[in-house]
C-alpha cells in the first residue's frame, strides 16, 4: 500500500499536505497511511482514489494484471508488443537484444536521431538499458512482421524472451529470489501466476515425465536448463549490469533505489560531450562495497526497471515535500 500511494501520488505531482487536505485529514496523518504505520480506514482509501484519479483496486496493488498486447494497438502504445532491437558494440562487447513495445521503439528511433550521449530504451522483460551513443557500431529494430533477430539471431545468448510489462509482477519476482522475503505484500492467485510464469514447478515436471514429454533419464538436464532461464530471469529483477567496450562485463546485486536513480538519472540528462563528471559513484552495499564506474569506458548500463522507477518515485517524492 505504502508504495502505491506514494506512487500516485507523485504521478499526479501533490504534496502530502495537499493530498490530506483533500480527503480530510493531518499531513501527519496520510504520511502514517503512505509510510505503512498504519491502515487506510476504508471511506478514506475511496476518497483517495478520487483525488488520485485511480480505483481503489490500484491503489492496493490487486488490480487484474498488465499485460503486453500483441497485434493490439487498443492496449496502448506502451503495452503493444513491436519486437526486438538488436544492439552491436564497436568494441569487444556482446551484443544485447530487448523486446520492446510501440511506445519504446518510437522514442528510442528519435533520440537515435537527436545527438544525445546517451539513448536509453525500456524493455518489456523490465530492462532499462542506458546506451552511450558513441559505442554503437549499429542497432537493428526488427518488428513482429519477422521470425528473426536481425543479421546475428543466434548471437543474443543472454535474451530472455519474456513480455511481461507489468511492474508489480517484477516485484514478486524479486520477493521469490529473496527467499521469499515481500511475498505477504501479494495475493497467492499472483504468486502463483508468476511462479509458473518465470520456473517449471516440481508438479509440473511429473506431469511432463507422466505425459511422456520428458523421459526420466533427461530429466535433471532439463531442470538444470530451466533453471538457467529462472536465474536469468531474477537477473533482471535484481542485478544491475553493465559493460564496457573492452568486453567487460560486470553485475553488481541489489541496490538502493535511491542511489540506484541518483547513480544513472545524470547519464539521462548529458547533453554534449563533456558529460560533466567523468565518474558514476555506485554505493553497491553502502559503505561497505563502492564502484566508480567511467561513463566514457561503458557501452550500456542495464537496469531492474521497476527498481530505478521506485527510486524516481523516492526522489521526486522528496522534492515534492521539501519546504518551501
Amino acid at each position: 500500500m505504502a508504495l502505491k500511494l506514494k506512487q500516485y501520488r507523485v504521478k499526479a505531482g501533490l504534496t502530502q499536505a495537499v493530498l490530506a487536505k483533500a480527503v480530510g485529514v493531518s499531513q501527519p496523518n496520510y504520511q502514517r497511511w503512505e509510510s505503512g504505520a498504519a491502515p487506510v480506514p476504508e471511506d478514506k482509501l475511496k476518497k483517495l482514489a478520487k483525488a488520485l484519479k485511480t480505483g481503489v483496486d490500484v491503489l492496493q496493488g490487486t488490480h487484474p494484471p498488465i499485460n503486453a498486447g500483441f497485434y493490439d494497438r487498443s492496449v496502448g502504445e506502451d503495452l503493444n508488443y513491436y519486437g526486438e532491437v538488436a544492439i552491436h558494440f564497436r568494441g569487444e562487447g556482446k551484443p544485447i537484444l530487448l523486446s520492446i513495445s510501440d511506445g519504446a521503439f518510437s522514442r528510442l528511433h528519435r533520440c537515435l536521431q537527436s545527438g544525445a550521449v546517451f539513448v536509453t530504451v525500456e524493455s518489456l522483460a523490465n530492462q532499462t538499458v542506458i546506451i552511450r551513443t558513441q559505442a554503437i557500431a549499429d542497432l537493428y529494430f526488427s518488428s513482429e512482421a519477422y521470425d528473426d533477430y536481425g543479421p546475428e539471431h543466434d548471437n543474443y545468448e543472454d535474451h530472455v524472451d519474456l513480455q511481461m510489462p507489468d511492474p508489480r509482477d517484477w516485484e514478486i519476482v524479486e520477493a521469490i529470489a529473496c527467499d521469499g522475503v515481500g511475498l505477504e505484500d501479494f495475493s497467492e492467485a499472483d504468486i502463483q501466476r508468476i511462479t509458473e510464469r518465470i520456473m517449471i514447478t516440481d508438479e509440473q515436471y511429473e506431469k511432463l515425465v507422466a505425459d511422456g514429454l520428458i523421459t526420466s533419464e533427461n530429466l535433471e538436464a532439463e531442470r538444470a536448463k530451466n533453471q538457467e532461464e529462472t536465474d536469468r530471469i531474477y537477473a533482471l529483477a535484481m542485478q544491475v549490469t553493465y559493460q564496457f567496450s573492452n568486453g567487460c562485463r560486470r553485475s553488481v546485486g541489489l541496490v538502493d533505489v535511491d542511489e540506484l536513480f541518483e547513480a544513472f538519472q545524470p547519464l539521462l540528462e548529458d547533453v554534449d560531450d563533456e558529460m560533466g563528471e567523468d565518474l558514476i559513484r555506485l554505493p553497491v552495499e553502502r559503505w561497505h562495497r563502492i564502484a566508480f564506474i567511467n561513463k566514457h569506458a561503458l557501452d550500456y548500463v542495464m537496469l531492474p526497471t521497476h527498481r530505478f522507477d521506485r527510486g524516481r518515485i523516492e526522489m521526486e517524492a522528496k522534492f515534492l515535500d521539501e519546504p518551501v
